[in-house]
């Protein structure tokens, strides 16, 4: 490896001796755990006071938070609940921090469960698109952020567009975010989110 490939730029030089500001990086990542733990404390005793509300297989796996360090270089953490997945079938609604970017709540069906909701879903879009979610239009089923090739506002497209999209592929994604400097509103702006969701496929 070339001398110029190792040597360190004056803002790295800076930053590798400052153990502070990776110190402050895990702060933050633990207190999105606690508020995706939260969120996911009051999104169960919702769904158990409202019994019967969605599919017994999706709520019976635990609430599930993960993390990693690289999603496009980043670090992120994610919470998936209600989720159910298998090689055919999907139905989730998966809470995403991704590190610069946003916070961000997703709708996911495939298979089984798309057959089952789509219907109620294409006639309650309009009330995904008053809380500015927007619509996958990718066929790649595991990306997340929010690029023109991947996800195109609901409020920007017409019915029929919609429709072609949402039909495309065997999985569909409608997902909405909540940029980072509402950082202190976020947990009564996820909740909002999870709640909208489940009123657009009608449960």
């Amino acid at each position: 490896m070339g001398v110029a490939k190792i040597q360190l730029s004056a803002e790295e030089l800076s930053l590798v001796q400052n153990a502070g500001w990776l110190l402050t990086k895990n702060t933050i990542i633990e207190k999105v755990y606690a508020l995706f733990g939260d969120v996911a404390h009051e999104l169960r005793d919702n769904f158990e006071a409202g019994e019967g509300i969605l599919p017994a297989e999706v709520l019976v796996p635990s609430p599930k938070i993960s993390k990693g360090e690289n999603y496009r270089g980043l670090p992120w953490v994610m919470l998936d609940y209600p989720r159910f997945f298998n090689r055919e079938d999907a139905f989730a609604i998966r809470t995403m921090f991704w590190w610069g970017h946003f916070f961000s709540v997703t709708l996911h069906l495939k298979g089984k469960y798309k057959k089952q909701y789509l219907p109620t879903l294409l006639k309650n879009l309009s009330l995904l698109a008053s809380k500015q979610f927007y619509v996958c239009v990718s066929a790649e089923e595991w990306r997340h952020e929010f690029e023109e090739d991947n996800y195109k506002l609901l409020t920007q497209l017409n019915s029929s567009a919609l429709e072609e999209i949402l039909l495309a592929n065997n999985f569909c994604k409608l997902s909405a975010k909540i940029s980072l400097p509402q950082w202190n509103q976020s947990k009564e702006l996820l909740i909002d989110l999870h709640e909208t969701v489940i009123k657009s496929i009608g449960c």
